[in-house]
């Protein structure tokens, strides 16, 4: 078994040999509005970096790989690669993390026939931005594209040698490189999901070009198959490439809040504070409170362009910006000291923040990531709410978002649901020791940029109609005593009836 550790530098060498510069892998800013919310690895290269595994004769004589990614690698973070199958003809490694697969691939094995370094040729990248394309225009099977295209051998070649897989043959190496270019600047483009495919080696073609189309577009879960062809002597190959394409998550806005919630001025004079407000269900929560007359200040990290498209949409008399770590106990203390010097009281809190999600498993190799997630996800929310008790007036409220996950826990979202539970928990600290009312929401799954995966989206709910139905809940009900209890069946329901 091989341990596997990527790094950001490896990320952009990798970008720049193969001509992938999907802003997935190498843009910051753009990863952090994905579901993965941060840079994430080229499948290619995880794929380059488990095949050092193999030994060099397995590699000289491979006719075809089969590869499989099930789960994201992101850099830093450690993984296990080990050799799970090898006969004569077939070899399988995996790569896993906390007990999770993240990559299989295979190689099919001709004793026949054996792959030839050709010469370093010049590389040649005929595009250097990502195609943008809806799944409307894939679905017509009309797209094709043929461009010249030629890797960095020599690059590559340093790459995997730095990663332990200097034995595997230049060809392979361009097999790979073409499939993330394919996949990350053609087809789908900017916003594809490389979920696997396979690659298979085809009798030399010295055009140096690079040919790709769609074979078959599905608009319910966004996959795309893709069929692609690369000219490169005897680097030739055939490929059939599985993705997805990620539709855009709407913004909210006026119009679609209106649909479930009408405007009106009863919350004129009000002031509240949503935290986690620049996006998902905390944008549309603050949105929809704007429509209502409060002024809101919307409290965020790092998401400046989103944060001030929330504030254009809603109004600057009614959307103040508040930009601060919550889970930074430092920064939260100076942002609300400013927020004390502006607003005195507040009459309403929603904590929304919370850490990109991700998939986990209650594994020992995965203890760590685990306790790390639930640690991040409780300062998210403690941070800022002990901050903001102390501003909170003695009949305002507090609302924490918790997930309908806690009624039927994912098994992939162990992590998840322990931190929901702690919040829940206190919530319910809050409601007994202090006179202000708080809500629990236990929001139904809702399409957001953090759910916006193939499955994700698949029955979720949108995010203004549940962010409606929270602040009619507000405007609607009285304090209690004890923590209230909104269900994701409450949420949707009345949503509904809008």
């Amino acid at each position: 078994m091989r341990t596997l550790r990527l790094a950001s530098e490896h990320l952009a060498r990798f970008a720049e040999a193969s001509g992938d510069w999907n802003p997935l892998h190498v843009d910051e800013q753009f990863a952090r509005r994905t579901p993965y919310g941060r840079c994430i690895a080229h499948g290619a290269l995880v794929t380059i970096a488990a095949l050092g595994s193999a030994d060099e004769n397995t590699l000289r004589h491979a006719q075809a790989l089969d590869v499989q990614f099930k789960q994201p690698v992101y850099p830093e973070d450690e993984y296990h690669v080990a050799i799970v199958e090898e006969t004569e003809e077939r070899v399988r490694i995996e790569a896993t993390r906390g007990g999770r697969l993240a990559l299989s691939v295979a190689i099919t094995v001709d004793p026949a026939v054996a792959l030839t370094d050709g010469p370093l040729e010049k590389p040649s990248f005929a595009s250097d931005a990502p195609r943008v394309y809806t799944l409307e225009e894939l679905a017509t099977g009309e797209t094709t594209i043929a461009e010249p295209y030629g890797a960095d051998v020599a690059a590559l070649s340093a790459l995997a040698a730095e990663l332990g897989a200097d034995q595997i043959p230049t060809a392979v190496l361009q097999w790979l490189a073409a499939a993330s270019f394919t996949v990350g600047m053609l087809l789908p483009g900017r916003d594809a999901l490389f979920a696997g495919g396979r690659i298979v080696r085809s009798p030399a073609r010295n055009a140096g070009e690079l040919t790709a189309s769609v074979e078959a577009a599905d608009d319910r879960t966004g996959f795309v198959s893709v069929v692609a062809s690369l000219a490169a002597g005897e680097a030739s190959s055939d490929l059939t490439l599985h993705t997805f394409l990620r539709p855009p998550v709407p913004e909210p806005d006026r119009e679609r809040i209106a649909r479930f919630l009408a405007p009106s001025m009863v919350l004129d004079g009000r002031k509240v504070l949503v935290v986690g407000a620049s996006r998902g269900l905390g944008a549309a929560v603050a949105g929809a409170l704007a429509t209502q007359g409060a002024n809101v200040w919307i409290g965020y990290a790092r998401s400046t362009e989103q944060a001030e498209r929330l504030r254009d949409e809603f109004d600057a008399e009614r959307i103040r910006l508040l930009q601060f770590d919550a889970a930074d106990a430092a920064q939260a203390a100076e942002a609300f000291a400013a927020l004390r010097a502006e607003a005195g009281e507040l009459d309403g809190v929603v904590l929304s923040a919370a850490p990109p999600l991700g998939d986990a498993a209650l594994h020992p190799d995965g203890s760590r990531g685990t306790l790390d997630f639930v640690a991040s996800s409780v300062a998210t929310a403690l941070v800022p709410l002990a901050e903001a008790l102390e501003l909170l007036s003695a009949d305002g409220w507090l609302v924490i978002m918790s997930s309908s996950a806690l009624d039927d826990p994912p098994e992939s979202w162990p992590h998840y649901v322990v931190a929901k539970a702690a919040l829940e928990g206190a919530a319910a600290y809050c409601a007994r020791q202090s006179p202000i009312r708080v809500i629990v929401v236990r929001a139904p799954k809702t399409w957001t940029d953090s759910t916006n995966t193939p499955m994700g989206r698949i029955g979720a709910a949108e995010k203004e109609q549940i962010a409606a139905a929270i602040v009619r809940h507000v405007l609607d009900a009285e304090a209690t005593g004890r923590p209230e209890l909104l269900t994701a069946e409450q949420l949707t329901e009345a949503g509904a009836r809008a």
